[in-house]
């Protein structure tokens, strides 16, 4: 079969493009939770993630599936370990080239094809089975997403199981039903990244259009009613929601639609108005009593799921590519990226699921298989992604981490403290032709910034033309405090809370209970003292200490202390 090219399948092309490789993270803290995400990667067991598929198939299943806490995941929806693993090392052989991971990914894709039926249905629990649960929804888009990731990284068998398996789904019988199963509106995704795909095909297109996509809801954000958001009547609503986002910017980019592009730009805002904490977490999960603006803190609730952020920062890059000059959409990727990704890491033992903001980070870290160990890892391998876009002889510098990069002709490299403290100096080692850099000044920055006597405001791109090899580029973006006062269903009466930012990293209280604090919330910069790196102490406190949330393992916190003014 002869498959379209991607130019050939979408009306609107993106602006900017990303890169699939050609970019080291060289030092830094990027670079540590990308080394660690490797070595947590090489932990999986190639039989355990085999073991449903080859029981399936009758064939002999050494080991034991994976399984924590009675096994939610793997021991209840079958096989979605095997598409957390793919989605992770697909993403990272991408940029590095690691042995063992080539070798039990390439070991897990012959499992699953020694598997499979003949159709090229690859699940591996019965057809009548597969219609329930999250089989044809989770599972399925984990499925697909891991054997994509594969895909480009080099295993052309997985192209094809995963084109044999969308084969399959597009004719299969739950169609008529299948987005009102459990959390269904999140395999919109499935269909449009295997449409957008080598391997993609017209009907996983249409698959969509017909069966999955709902324009009552979208209708409903259009209007900016929050209810789309903790309201959809569904099986219930979730956070996952913003994943059906990601797949209606698809539908737009092929269709040209116009509609999609502004449903997405009013749902954007309403995310951060009244769903997003402090430090970029989204309020709204699942299985609770959530409301616009509820903001929950203790642990009595779900909120910050590690998922939800996952496809906030994917959400947030689509929306950079189609309008690259609003800094706005990479603010929202960085401060995610460090204070709910990066934070949820725990060395290379696993990530935490819910990015908890009173009394301690959640003890989940402990299940390696799990949606957001998926998510969390997945993304973790595409952090050299983050870094840079271009497009012909314009490069973006979007993030800043230590790195050298190939950008067509044109290598540059990146040497900084971010994100601890904002010294950065870019180099241009190799250009072929003169090139344009546009240097991003982010949000956070407290004042204007100025690179080689051009001066740009927070929250913009500064452009320089005509760069040349040899040029270099030596600044720093001012970092400060920013303080904010909390407001939600866990308001203290008579008291106020607050919240701490430095530059783009979330701070909190240390300490165990109700932690109270005597300060001038209005100057932060005055009363939190650097003590090292990631460490600040109270001014006039020799007891009272803040750390970077990202760098918080298992110590007691807060984020919204009790101010005493």
């Amino acid at each position: 079969m002869e498959y379209a090219k991607l130019a050939e399948k979408v009306a609107v092309s993106n602006k900017l493009e990303l890169l699939y490789g050609n970019v080291v993270l060289t030092d830094g803290r990027m670079k540590e939770a990308f080394d660690n995400n490797i070595s947590f990667l090489k932990r999986f067991d190639v039989d355990r993630m085999l073991y449903w598929f080859r029981v399936f198939a009758g064939k002999d299943a050494p080991s034991a599936p994976y399984g924590f806490d009675g096994g939610h995941f793997e021991n209840n929806l079958y096989g979605q370990t095997a598409g957390q693993f793919l989605m992770g090392a697909g993403s990272l052989l991408l940029w590095q080239e690691e042995p063992l991971l080539r070798e039990k990914l390439n070991q897990v894709v012959e499992g699953i094809c020694e598997c499979r039926e003949e159709s090229g249905y690859l699940v591996p629990i019965s057809h009548e089975e597969f219609a329930t649960k999250e089989y044809p929804n989770y599972v399925r888009a984990w499925l697909t997403f891991g054997l994509l990731a594969a895909g480009y990284a080099g295993n052309e068998k997985a192209f094809v199981m995963a084109r044999g398996m969308g084969d399959w789904f597009n004719h299969c019988d739950c169609l008529p039903y299948v987005k009102d199963l459990n959390l269904g509106f999140q395999a919109i995704l499935a269909n449009t990244a295997l449409y957008l795909s080598p391997v993609g095909v017209e009907e996983d297109l249409a698959v969509v259009q017909k069966y999955y996509r709902e324009d009552w809801w979208l209708e409903q954000l259009q209007k900016k009613e929050q209810r789309a958001i903790y309201q959809h009547p569904g099986n219930h609503p979730h956070g996952t929601l913003l994943t059906t986002l990601e797949g209606y910017l698809d539908i737009y980019r092929v269709t040209g639609e116009e509609f999609l592009l502004e449903c997405v730009h009013s749902a954007l805002p309403m995310y951060e108005e009244k769903w997003q904490h402090v430090g970029g977490g989204i309020v709204m999960c699942e299985f609770d009593n959530f409301y616009p603006g509820c903001n929950f803190l203790s642990q009595s609730h779900h909120y910050n799921e590690l998922c939800c952020s996952t496809f906030w920062i994917l959400l947030n890059q689509r929306m950079h590519l189609i309008e690259p000059d609003r800094e706005h959409y990479v603010n929202e990727i960085e401060k995610s990226i460090y204070n709910v990704l990066i934070a949820a890491q725990v060395e290379d033992r696993g990530l935490h699921y819910l990015a908890f903001l009173e009394g301690s980070k959640d003890k989940s870290y402990t299940d390696i298989a799990s949606c957001c160990a998926a998510t969390g890892s997945r993304l973790l391998a595409m952090l050299p992604q983050f870094l840079y876009s271009y497009n012909e002889r314009d490069i973006y510098i979007d993030l800043y981490a230590s790195s050298k990069a190939q950008i067509g002709d044109v290598e540059l490299s990146c040497e900084t403290n971010m994100p601890y403290s904002g010294e950065v100096k870019i180099t241009v080692n190799k250009a072929a032709s003169p090139c344009t850099l546009h240097f991003r000044i982010p949000s956070w920055c407290v004042h204007e910034v100025a690179i080689n006597g051009i001066t740009a405001q927070a929250g913009s791109y500064l452009t320089i033309e005509n760069v040349k090899a040899g040029d270099d580029f030596t600044f720093i973006l001012p970092f400060g405090m920013r303080s904010t006062r909390y407001s939600g269903a866990e308001e203290i009466p008579g008291k106020e809370r607050f919240a701490f930012e430095y530059g783009p990293l979330l701070l909190a209280a240390m300490g165990r209970g109700g932690v109270t604090l005597e300060m001038d919330t209005t100057c932060p910069d005055a009363w939190l003292i650097p003590i090292t790196k990631n460490r600040f102490k109270l001014k006039g406190s020799n007891r009272q200490e803040f750390m970077t949330y990202m760098d918080i393992t298992d110590q007691p916190l807060t984020v919204y202390p009790i101010i005493k003014k």
